[in-house]
């Protein structure tokens, strides 16, 4: 079998980076590839100029850039929609005085495409390309609320839901029930259910054919925020601007009759 060593190394490296370790040093790609220092500088070098990886000169880390996300998601461009809604998430954050996050669906993770930091401290640090469970996250329950029936049942089909903290939703007619709610509000709720301590809410971004492609949330302290104000005073902000986002792609309904007109 014909083999294109040095392509096969490039994308090793780029395998390295998972959810539990987002970000790495030059040092730490060394000892996890067992490569020399002299190839991981190539690789590193390559694959920055290419665009699949960014570098933070503060601390010297990497992280794999939205170009590696666009290969995994040919039929949504999350370069073109993190431009078009960055404006409208930072003055979301700034409104809220919280983090807020944007996520697409990937079998049945969501995977973060872009994140504005709030100088609220979460206890939770994800980096773009970050993965977490659909059913245990309010950007997932935001996006899977909205799919087709048919779609949801495909993606349901087999998934075995697990519970990450006592709180996780992790049967399917709890899941079920969840996402009518959803549904009916036009955005989603997380109650400390994919980690103790924190809380978010969430709403979908639809696109001018009313099929959701992402959703927005803002995540909160627990401590700090309960889930009566996270609902009264976040979650429409969240959901309206999800609406500016959807309107922006073409979308013209409105986020509590999604479900009607997707």
């Amino acid at each position: 079998m014909y083999k294109v060593e040095a392509l096969a190394r490039g994308l090793n490296v780029l395998a390295l980076f998972s959810r539990e370790r987002p970000t790495m040093s030059f040092s730490d790609i060394v000892a996890a590839s067992s490569l020399s220092k002299a190839t991981v500088f190539r690789i590193l070098s390559t694959l920055s100029n290419l665009g699949y990886l960014e570098r933070n000169d503060e601390n010297r880390r990497y992280r794999p850039s939205l170009k590696v996300l666009q290969l995994g998601f040919t039929t949504l461009s999350s370069l073109e929609l993190r431009h078009l809604a960055r404006p409208l998430t930072e003055r979301l954050a700034q409104r809220v005085g919280q983090t807020v996050s944007m996520a697409v669906l990937d079998g049945m993770d969501v995977v973060y495409i872009d994140r504005v930091r709030h100088n609220a401290v979460l206890g939770v640090v994800l980096g773009l390309g970050s993965r977490i469970p659909a059913h245990a996250a309010s950007l997932g329950k935001a996006i899977l609320a909205f799919l087709p029936p048919d779609e949801l049942q495909r993606r349901l089909e087999g998934a075995e839901l697990p519970a990450c903290t006592p709180h996780t939703a992790s049967g399917h007619s709890a899941l079920h029930a969840d996402l009518e709610r959803v549904r009916e509000l036009g955005y989603s709720l997380n109650d400390e259910e994919w980690v103790l301590g924190l809380r978010s809410t969430a709403a979908p971004i639809l696109n001018d054919h009313g099929e959701v492609v992402a959703s927005i949330n803002s995540a909160v302290p627990a401590a700090l925020v309960s889930r009566a104000e996270l609902e009264r005073r976040i979650s429409p902000q969240v959901r309206a601007t999800a609406l500016e986002i959807s309107h922006a792609l073409g979308y013209d309904g409105a986020l509590g009759s999604v479900g009607e007109a997707a």
